[in-house]
């Protein structure tokens, strides 16, 4: 009984229930946390979507459908009529002599005609009830019409737990996706870090270095000024305030030229900052702490300064 209420959530998430059904499923539900739970999130679902949806236009043939339906539903039958009272014996054999003419008409009036000439309601009742078989056989009972009513509910409910799990699995491939383009650009970086070594390593000026930091810690340098490229690891260097930067500058004897940012994770050492410029004319390599959207100049003594 319990996995006959359970099934009719999704109907009560879409208010597709007669009163009779609701108090059921909701007395179920209040029985029962993980089926309201799940319902309250259908029905916050199916509220999502009805607003996302947005107006829509009947179809052209919902009007054909709809008096279909009507001639395919059954009426209810007609209130039974009072019998019409039964005529006064003794009146009708006083007149009997003097109406031979019109006797028809007075047993006419019996039966239940109307001087129009149309049925009786008696007879009327009648017809109705005898004649229900000629209704026409396009008739369909009422409780076919209900289960089948039933049926598109139903499928209706299924169809929105069908955009729902629709929805969700976008989300899954939206995710899956991301995740393989991250890969994907891992894969990059490391190619491209791999490459930066073996240029550096390969070239006749390859050195390597270990600076202290005077603030805690040490950068590690492998460079190469024909090649212009530089390998950076940190080791150590103290955290900074969301408003501050470890900034790189390359010294030459016009001045200080900024060489770019260390992000959290580079400063961190959990990743190489790779360097690719001219170094033509550089003496000098620094490290100053400035405002974390960098500076044009040093705005700071260096916490590491190496001769290159």
């Amino acid at each position: 009984m319990s996995d006959h209420k359970h099934s009719m959530t999704g109907l009560w998430a879409l208010d597709a229930l007669d009163d009779a059904e609701r108090a059921e499923v909701e007395q179920y539900l209040a029985e029962n946390p993980e089926a309201a739970e799940e319902a309250r999130t259908l029905r916050e679902t199916a509220a999502h979507l009805g607003a996302a949806a947005g107006p829509a236009t009947p179809p052209a043939r919902a009007k054909a459908d709809i008096m279909s339906a009507i001639k395919q539903t059954r009426q209810l039958p007609p209130l039974p009529h009072q019998e019409a009272a039964a005529p006064d014996t003794n009146s009708a054999e006083s007149t009997s002599g003097n109406q031979d003419d019109d006797g028809a008409d007075s047993r006419s009036s019996v039966r239940g005609s109307d001087p129009a000439g149309g049925t009786a309601p008696a007879d009327a009742a009648a017809e109705a009830v005898g004649g229900e078989a000629d209704l026409g056989t396009n008739v369909v009972p009422l409780a076919a019409y209900r289960r089948k009513q039933r049926s598109q509910r139903l499928l209706a409910a299924a169809a929105a737990v069908l955009l729902v799990a629709t929805g969700v699995l976008t989300g899954v491939v939206m995710v899956q996706q991301n995740e393989l383009d991250s890969t994907q650009e891992q894969l990059a970086d490391s190619a491209r870090y791999r490459q930066v070594v073996d240029g550096i390593l390969a070239s006749a000026d390859a050195t390597t270095a270990t600076v202290p930091s005077e603030s805690g810690g040490a950068v590690h340098l492998t460079y190469s000024a024909s090649e212009g490229a530089m390998l950076l690891k940190s080791s150590g260097l103290p955290e900074l305030p969301a408003d501050r930067a470890y900034e790189l500058w390359l010294i030459s004897a016009d001045g200080a030229e900024p060489a770019g940012l260390l992000t959290p994770e580079q400063a961190a050492g959990s990743e190489p900052k790779i360097l690719q410029r001219s170094m033509e004319g550089v003496t000098h390599f620094g490290i100053t702490v400035e405002p974390a959207t960098g500076s044009e100049q040093p705005t700071t003594d260096p916490i590491v300064l190496s001769e290159l």
